[in-house]
């Protein structure tokens, strides 16, 4: 059995990718996933995660979502500035 299909990454596969790398080139200087991008080692990004207790790791989640909703915003808006040039 793959190492790496258990209960809680099945959970969380939505914050294994996040706490690899940002999804959006360059974090913001208030992501909480930074410490995690600057382990630099898929395998102990994965340990960090199932250490993590429900509530942080629904905090992590939670602004991970609102960032993508702030990010397709400004995305939107930087291409309507662009068709107006």
């Amino acid at each position: 059995m793959n190492k790496y299909l258990t209960a809680k990454n099945i959970e969380n596969a939505e914050l294994i990718a996040v706490f690899q790398r940002c999804p959006f080139e360059e974090a913001t200087s208030d992501c909480p996933f930074i410490p995690y991008h600057r382990l630099n080692d898929v395998e102990e990004q994965i340990r960090q995660l199932n250490t993590l207790d429900e509530a942080t790791l629904q905090q992590l989640r939670s602004f991970h979502r609102s960032c993508i909703v702030v990010r397709r915003s400004q995305m939107e808006l930087n291409e309507a500035n662009s068709n107006e040039q």
